[in-house]
């Protein structure tokens, strides 16, 4: 690794990693507030509509049943869109943005001539987004925490349980980073990188909504990123999904092992 890298790559990141990192502790505070406000209009969606309890099913990953907890109901907030969106922007920006943004500037043959290897640039602009992934991570579990302080819930939260939700959203936010590293180390366009990695993660969504009502697609969920991460599973057991953590990061070291040998010996083009 390289120590002026891994400055340089932390730099252009801090402010996305400021602004992500607020985002995600302010959305979960108004989502507690919702739902201390509709906690009743809440469970009578999922009692009652059921396109909505399927919907929310696809989200936290398992039927939340009859009774309704509040510990549960705030792993919505762990699976909303919006979270994803946040997470997946900050990933795509600095995974890519010189594994595969210095060759599109036609400026990485100026920095691959500096006295450090490829694979040590590699490693560190890894080591600054897995150590961005750690608060990215927690803030969620922050917000709720906040939330519940600003206006006390008529049930309390088990953050204890919740904690280990931010565990497997470590693990799912190292695969996604993983990932976009080996693509960005394929092509040599920024905007292909980001689409192709999208291409992926949304098809994981359309393979587990499909999942929901039709049996063949129920039979390839496993090819899904998203079964991997069930933040309502991990709440009611209360125990470290270990299976899915075993798959996330196993997926994950095998894409960023595979994305570096290709990083070493690619050719750079010229600008």
């Amino acid at each position: 690794m390289n120590l002026g890298i891994i400055r340089k790559t932390a730099r252009e990141t801090l402010g996305l990693l400021i602004i992500v990192s607020a985002s995600i502790v302010l959305f979960e505070i108004l989502f507690v507030l919702a739902m201390a406000e509709f906690t009743e209009e809440f469970a009578y969606l999922w009692l009652n509509k059921p396109m909505f309890t399927r919907f929310a099913k696809l989200m936290v990953g398992a039927d939340l049943g009859a009774e309704v907890s509040m510990t549960g109901a705030m792993t919505f907030g762990f699976a909303h869109p919006l979270l994803y969106a946040l997470t997946w922007t900050f990933l795509l920006t600095t995974c890519s943005r010189v594994i595969v943004g210095e060759i599109e500037r036609g400026t990485a043959d100026l920095l691959l001539t500096l006295p450090v290897s490829r694979g040590s640039v590699y490693a560190s602009v890894t080591v600054v987004w897995v150590i961005a992934g750690i608060p990215i991570s927690v803030f969620p579990l922050v917000g709720v925490w906040l939330g519940g302080l600003i206006r006390p819930l008529n049930e309390p939260v088990d953050l204890a349980r919740l904690a280990i939700v931010t565990v497997n959203l470590f693990a799912a936010y190292v695969m996604i980073g993983s990932v976009t590293m080996l693509v960005s180390s394929l092509v040599s366009r920024r905007g292909q990188a980001v689409g192709y990695v999208l291409a992926v993660l949304l098809s994981s969504f359309l393979l587990s909504f499909l999942a929901m009502f039709w049996s063949p697609a129920e039979r390839l969920q496993f090819l899904s990123t998203m079964h991997y991460y069930r933040p309502l599973v991990a709440v009611r057991s209360g125990e470290l999904p270990l299976a899915d953590l075993a798959v996330l990061l196993g997926l994950a070291a095998s894409c960023w092992g595979l994305g570096l040998w290709r990083y070493v010996r690619r050719d750079i083009p010229a600008a």
